[in-house]
């Protein structure tokens, strides 16, 4: 910085800092809140860019245009800069926390993303899901009540007083541990949802990155937090999801039942 004056040195003091920052946060709600290429599905980049606008672009730049060497009150004008910058940030940090995926939540035959903001607060049904802020979306399986009398009140709740569903409500949940052979036999068949030519791409783009085979492999639907519906691939072999292929998971199966009715 030799050569600079002190009010650029200060504002790249302020960007190196607050880049710093922003990146490592980033860099742990990727990984940690949205695993699985989760960010793609809606709830991570606008924020994400709001973020680094407030505290990447406009702080350094106000504290460039505030900083005057002897300025009276210059030093709580920075401090002010800095309050500023950090209330953005945490704002920032905790919309971000609110839009990650706190579920990946299986009902009758497809995956649906649950956010925090659509079940905090709240008092999961079990206490080993609590756990939000540094732990990735858990996989749990939503089942309607066994007695009938309790199942139809839900179902007249949902539909009559447009409730929540089934999978927005944790009392409802269930480890996913306990379920997977049941909701393994709901899976996809990879010869229909894969069965034109730019599924076929996609899937073989997959494979390619996995290292894998077709057979390793079990597809289940998944609608995202911008309600794009996506096919989510588990491996057989350990029973967890390994990634998202881009591609409509209806798209495929309504055209062949088109093609069955003709």
């Amino acid at each position: 910085m030799h050569g600079l004056s002190l009010r650029t040195k200060v504002a790249l003091r302020n960007l190196i800092i607050s880049q710093a920052l922003i990146i490592l946060f980033l860099i742990f709600a990727y990984f940690t809140w949205f695993p699985y290429s989760f960010s793609t599905l809606g709830g991570f980049t606008k924020t994400a860019l709001m973020l680094i606008f407030a505290d990447l672009i406009l702080g350094p730049l106000l504290v460039f245009i505030v900083f005057k060497e002897g300025k009276k009150y210059l030093k709580f004008d920075i401090n002010v800069l800095l309050g500023i910058q950090i209330i953005a940030f945490v704002f920032g940090a905790y919309s971000l926390f609110l839009k990650h995926p706190a579920y990946a939540v299986f009902t009758g035959d497809r995956f649906t993303l649950t956010n925090v903001s659509e079940i905090f607060p709240y008092q999961p049904w079990y206490k080993d899901f609590n756990r939000l802020f540094l732990s990735s979306p858990e996989l749990v399986v939503a089942k309607l009540p066994e007695n009938e009398q309790k199942k139809s009140d839900l179902i007249l709740d949902i539909v009559l007083n447009q409730q929540p569903d089934i999978d927005k409500r944790p009392q409802f949940y269930q480890p996913f541990t306990t379920h997977i052979d049941t909701v393994f036999t709901k899976n996809l068949q990879a010869d229909v949802i894969f069965s034109n030519d730019s599924a076929k791409q996609k899937l073989q783009r997959f494979l390619e990155q996995q290292e894998g085979k077709l057979s390793d492999y079990a597809f289940f639907p998944l609608r995202g937090n911008n309600k794009e519906n996506v096919i989510w691939a588990f491996s057989r072999k350990t029973n967890l999801p390994v990634g998202i292929i881009k591609s409509n998971p209806w798209a495929q199966q309504n055209t062949q039942q088109s093609l069955v009715i003709n």
